[in-house]
C-alpha cells in the first residue's frame, strides 16, 4: 500500500471516531493525516510526511480546539447532580436543629439529616434554610437569608 493509502485510512479512522465523540481531538488528527496523504501524493519523504502530521495535530489542538468547544457549547461546566447539586438550595427545617444535635430539613421533596454549618447555632422548627454543603448523608445549613425566617402556618 502506497503512504498516502495508509494516511488515509489513518485519516478516516480519526474521522469516524470523533463523529461518534464530542472530544474535538480526533478531528485535528485526521486533518493532518489527510494533509500526509496529500504530501505523500507529491513526493514528500516520509520524515516530511510525519513532522506534518504532528505538526498540524499539536497546532490545530493548541490554536482552535477552544474555540471549538465554545462553538459547540462543550466548554461548559456539566449541570451538578446529587450531594454537589445540594449546595444553595432552600428548605425547610422539619426537626430542630440543636446546638450540636442533629436535626432534618426538607429540601425538595427529600428529606436529610441536618446540622447547622455553624457549631452552636439552633435553628428551630419551621425555619428556611439554606445548604451550605453536604457531608456524607447530612446537609450542613444556614438560616435562609429572607426578612421572614418562618413559613406561614399551614390552615
Amino acid at each position: 500500500m502506497p503512504d498516502w493509502g495508509i494516511w488515509i485510512v489513518i485519516a478516516v479512522v480519526a474521522l469516524v471516531v470523533e463523529a461518534t465523540t464530542t472530544s474535538f481531538y480526533t478531528l485535528y488528527f485526521g486533518i493532518a493525516a489527510g494533509i500526509a496523504a496529500v504530501l505523500a501524493g507529491v513526493g514528500v519523504p516520509a520524515a516530511g510526511q510525519i513532522l506534518t502530521f504532528a505538526a498540524v495535530s499539536v497546532l490545530g489542538i493548541y490554536l482552535t480546539r477552544p474555540w471549538l468547544l465554545r462553538l459547540a457549547g462543550t466548554d461548559q461546566p456539566a449541570v451538578p447532580v446529587g450531594v454537589d447539586a445540594m449546595r444553595g438550595r432552600v428548605g425547610v427545617v422539619t426537626k430542630p436543629i440543636g446546638e450540636l444535635d442533629a436535626g432534618q430539613v426538607k429540601v425538595g421533596g427529600e428529606t436529610w439529616s441536618a446540622r447547622s454549618y455553624f457549631e452552636r447555632e439552633a435553628i428551630p422548627e419551621g425555619s428556611r434554610v439554606e445548604v451550605v454543603e453536604v457531608r456524607g448523608v447530612t446537609a450542613l445549613v444556614i438560616p435562609a437569608p429572607t426578612e421572614h425566617n418562618e413559613l406561614p402556618k399551614e390552615t
